[in-house]
């Protein structure tokens, strides 16, 4: 078993052991003691202007719990997506209905998620009861976001209030989710890996040349949040180029002059990773287009180096590192809460 401690002292602390990106075992326990207790992003609410039933999964393909976001009137809610009578998928997609109806039985569930009906059950005692409703969970409905957890143990409020606060004229109520300039990436890495990379701008200049163009690296900032790190830095003309915000542990809602780039880092197992780039935009235009393919190199540019990272931690020759005081702050933070939430 690894040392789960990382000192608090970034001017001595060693990194994580390389087994923990290699090894099932320690794979697992990152799904059980972290992902699975985690907040994730369900849905952004303009997915429910014509539709009032929404399903989708937690954590597909490692948690790959089906969940549903229902909305009354005004009245949002997280629930199982599960039926209880015979454990049927309820909701197969998104639809505007009264009711949510089991197709393989024909079940129904009002909004709220108490049982409404049920065919062929006349005859049967003490029927139904509280247990034939379908599990409810949290929410958080932030700037028109809905988060929902299975086992929230991770807080998230202080880092949602950081952005609120720093974010204040971020026009929220304006943008939409753009599927056009969404995109799905699949990376033969652990996940952790990806995040590490996001968190320190060190590499800035030797990966990415464009990005490093544009930007002052000499401005660049960190400032560690609970569960969560906020990384910014100016552009050429002294003006803030982006605020990139982390929620711990996969979440990445990143700020720009065109609008939102949210990013959920989704593990799949001990070396692959799918991450989503959800774009949400204020309005279409050809600089839009533009900018949105400069992230696609940068991300392709980081990908590159996590693939050789991937392969790296794997020698027999490495075990782990040292931080940079300055610029790997935000990693430092990430494997301290890691441990944190491990042990």
């Amino acid at each position: 078993m690894i040392d789960f401690s990382i000192n608090k002292d970034i001017t001595i602390a060693k990194s994580l052991h390389s087994d923990f990106y290699t090894k099932e075992k320690y794979f697992d326990l990152s799904l059980s003691k972290i992902l699975s207790k985690s907040w994730q992003l369900a849905c952004h609410k303009s997915n429910l202007l014509k539709d009032n039933i929404y399903p989708f999964t937690f954590l597909e393909n490692t948690i790959n719990e089906p969940m549903v976001i229902t909305k009354s009137d005004d009245r949002i809610s997280s629930f199982t997506n599960v039926c209880t009578h015979r454990g049927h998928i309820i909701n197969q997609k998104k639809c505007f209905r009264k009711r949510m109806k089991c197709d393989y039985h024909g079940r129904t569930f009002n909004l709220d998620g108490t049982m409404n009906s049920m065919p062929g059950f006349e005859n049967v005692r003490n029927f139904p009861s509280d247990r034939d409703n379908i599990k409810s969970f949290p929410i958080i409905d932030w700037n028109d976001f809905i988060f929902t957890s299975l086992n929230p143990s991770i807080n998230i409020n202080d880092i949602l209030k950081d952005i609120t606060d720093r974010v204040k004229n971020f026009p929220f109520e304006k943008i939409s989710f753009s599927e056009k300039y969404s995109k799905v990436y699949n990376l033969d890495a652990n996940w952790a890996l990806y995040c590490e990379n996001y968190l320190e701008g060190l590499h800035v200049p030797f990966v990415h040349k464009g990005l490093n163009n544009e930007i002052d690296l000499k401005t660049y900032k960190t400032k560690l949040l609970k569960n969560g790190v906020l990384q910014y830095t100016d552009n050429k003309n002294s003006e803030i180029y982006a605020y990139y915000y982390w929620i711990f542990p996969n979440l990445m809602f990143n700020f720009y002059d065109w609008g939102l780039s949210v990013n959920i880092v989704e593990p799949i197992s001990s070396n692959k990773t799918r991450i989503k780039f959800l774009s949400f935009i204020t309005k279409d235009s050809e600089q839009l287009n533009k900018k949105i393919k400069e992230l696609d190199i940068v991300e392709l540019e980081d990908e590159k180096v996590v693939l050789n990272v991937q392969k790296g931690v794997q020698s027999q020759f490495y075990k782990n590192g040292r931080y940079s005081a300055e610029y790997e702050k935000g990693t430092h933070h990430f494997h301290r809460l890691i441990c944190q939430y491990i042990k």
